[in-house]
């Protein structure tokens, strides 16, 4: 999977894309990363956008990750998702939410993120 992040200090939102089909071995990487970096910022003043229009959908053993990376972000103040175009993908997403106690958004666009970012 490819990852773009972006910061918008303007709106203290972090903006990630995710394009692709996720690896196990460079998720975990990636969560790990994350997760070690969010000590250091003032997460419940900051908003999550994370766009996943362009991502395939998991394999199973991406499931517990997603689980882990969806009780992370609930330490954001706002954290939004964009669906998946794939309905399988956007189904995973959806389903292992509650699991977590995902406190955050799913939208379908972009701009339906930002709205809820901006307030």
């Amino acid at each position: 999977m490819i990852a773009e992040t972006k910061m918008y200090p303007e709106s203290n939102t972090i903006f990630i894309s995710l394009h692709g089909f996720a690896d196990l071995d460079e998720t975990i990487k990636e969560v790990d990363i994350f997760e070690n970096n969010m000590p250091s910022l003032p997460l419940k003043d900051m908003s999550l956008i994370i766009d996943c229009s362009d991502m395939a959908p998991f394999k199973a053993e991406i499931l517990p990750v997603l689980e882990r990376c969806y009780v992370l972000y609930n330490a954001f103040k706002h954290c939004v998702l964009v669906n998946p175009q794939k309905v399988v993908a956007k189904s995973q997403l959806q389903r292992v939410a509650p699991k977590a106690g995902f406190a955050g958004h799913f939208v379908d666009t972009v701009d339906e993120a930002w709205a809820i970012v901006k307030g």
